[in-house]
């Protein structure tokens, strides 16, 4: 093995310095909490790690090409991991899109002194590395090194094959894969609408909430064991609906289904319309304000509407200092004079896990809470108890915009969506984009102001006395547009929850 030594050495130098600067930026952040996690994801670290020597490996046979590109790269990725360390941003597909299409003015404000001392730093190891790397015989494929770099080449395809993201979620994969994704995903295609559309003649303001992994039979309201939500079941003119299905138990596949024409029979349909252009054409101005990045699978829809804000732009719903959902109200204007139509949609990050990122120190009631990342590392309860206090989070976020809304005195109605349900432990499955009951099964609630009322009492009537059937994610494309009287355009107004048929009426 003498013969080999300096190789050996060699590689050990590199991994540690892509360890250093580069892979431990992944998991710096990640709760740990118990002993048995700590041990999973050290595990995780060095298994990872093992497999970017199989890579590295490899590609130091092509000497002059590693020579050139290794800093580089080492370089590029260094500069997504400072933001890891420092801001435990995600990297992921949206992120990868903010970079590419952000005006280059705010990307310049992301530089200050700490994060040039960091790719300095970077640039100066990897000019060693190099260094090093140059003395060395080219003679890789005698190595014995060889074999075990296959090992681990083959150990990274057999993991992602058994569970996708296991490794492509931590840089520097994460860099890697997000590019390819951000490249490859196709666009969703959107038909123009063409038709001379009207609406109804008098001021509505439609507030939208998507909401986020929120299940309907945790909510009090809806006959819950604990009081989920206190403050919600103090409102006037809020009806919460308890048998809301949806088959989309993942985000890229219920939005769209949710704002747009498509059915959740519909399977191959290539062209969807989004229920924000057709409002747009009955002069309802529309604004989006989100606290997630827009993914590809929503992104064209979104962006339909006449203004778009994305408040923490830089953390995914995978980061663990995510800002929470109360900052979202800071971007409407709430106003005490009566409004135009209008259409004003929240994107909550609502109960995605890491459940306990999603709530402030105020809303820890219910506990043991969680403690690590790690699922296997917590009991059941400690899971259920993380996610109800997303729950009371949410019935304080809602109040706080009802709250707010019933100052304006407007011509007002509410509907709050979330885009699926959480699986919690029932037939030993946990989290969402399964396909059991609790994930089809999300919230849904409709909040009304009084003027509102006033004017739609049937409509009212109605709302309440279904409150308890089956109803379909169909429901919210045609219901909004039969609420805002549009005529012009073909849409289903017997899945509205405000029409009421004609034999009903008997």
């Amino acid at each position: 093995m003498k013969k080999y030594k300096k190789e050996i050495q060699f590689h050990l130098l590199i991994n540690i310095c892509i360890a250093v600067f580069l892979s431990i930026a992944s998991y710096i952040h990640i709760p740990l909490g118990t002993v048995k996690a700590t041990f999973i994801y050290v595990a995780h670290f060095f298994i990872i790690q093992f497999t970017f020597f199989g890579f590295i490996y490899f590609f130091s046979m092509f000497k002059r090409l590693f020579s050139v590109l290794f800093p580089i790269f080492f370089i590029l990725f260094a500069g997504f991991s400072f933001w890891e360390y420092s801001q435990n941003i995600t990297i992921t597909p949206g992120l990868i899109q903010t970079i590419l299409e952000t005006n280059s003015s705010i990307a310049v404000d992301l530089i200050n002194p700490p994060y040039v001392a960091y790719l300095l730093s970077a640039l100066i190891v990897a000019i060693f590395c190099i260094k090093r790397f140059s003395r060395l015989e080219n003679n890789v494929l005698k190595s014995p090194l060889s074999i075990l770099a296959m090992i681990a080449i083959g150990v990274f395809f057999l993991v992602e094959n058994q569970r996708s993201g296991t490794f492509s979620r931590r840089n520097p994969y994460s860099v890697i894969f997000s590019y390819k994704k951000y490249f490859q995903q196709p666009s969703l295609k959107l038909k123009k609408v063409k038709e001379n559309i009207t609406g109804i003649k008098d001021s509505l303001e439609i507030i939208l909430v998507v909401g986020e992994t929120l299940r309907a039979d945790h909510l009090s309201l809806n006959g819950y064991r604990r009081n989920t939500s206190p403050l919600l079941s103090q409102q006037d003119n809020l009806t919460s609906y308890k048998n809301l299905y949806t088959p989309f138990t993942f985000s890229s596949g219920s939005i769209p289904q949710l704002l747009t024409d498509k059915s959740i029979l519909d399977k191959n349909k290539k062209e969807l319309i989004s229920l924000f252009s057709i409002l747009k054409k009955a002069n309802f101005h529309t604004k989006w304000i989100g606290n997630q990045s827009l993914e590809k699978s929503f992104k064209n829809i979104v962006n339909t509407n006449d203004s778009v804000v994305i408040i923490d732009k830089f953390h995914s719903v995978f980061s663990f200092i995510k800002e929470k959902d109360i900052e979202l109200l800071k971007h409407h204007n709430f106003n005490k004079t009566p409004a135009k139509k209008t259409i004003t949609t929240f994107h909550m990050v609502g109960s995605h896990w890491y459940y306990n990122s999603r709530y402030g120190a105020a809303f820890k009631k219910f506990v043991p809470i969680t403690e690590s990342k790690h699922v296997g590392s917590s009991t059941k309860e400690q899971l259920i108890n993380s996610y109800d206090n997303t729950v009371l989070y949410f019935d304080y976020f809602l109040n706080s915009l009802i709250n707010r809304l019933k100052k304006e005195n407007n011509n007002t109605v509410l509907i709050y969506v979330s885009d699926h349900g959480e699986t919690l432990g029932e037939d030993d499955k946990w989290f969402h984009g399964n396909d059991h009951r609790t994930s089809q099964n999300p919230a849904m609630l409709v909040w009304y102001s009084e003027k509102f009322k006033t004017k739609n009492h049937s409509k009212i009537a109605h709302l309440q006395s279904i409150k308890n059937d089956s109803i379909s994610s169909n429901f919210l494309f045609h219901s909004i547009l039969d609420i805002s009287e549009i005529k012009g355009f073909s849409y289903k107004k017997e899945e509205s929850i405000f029409y009421k048929k004609k034999e009903e009426s008997n």
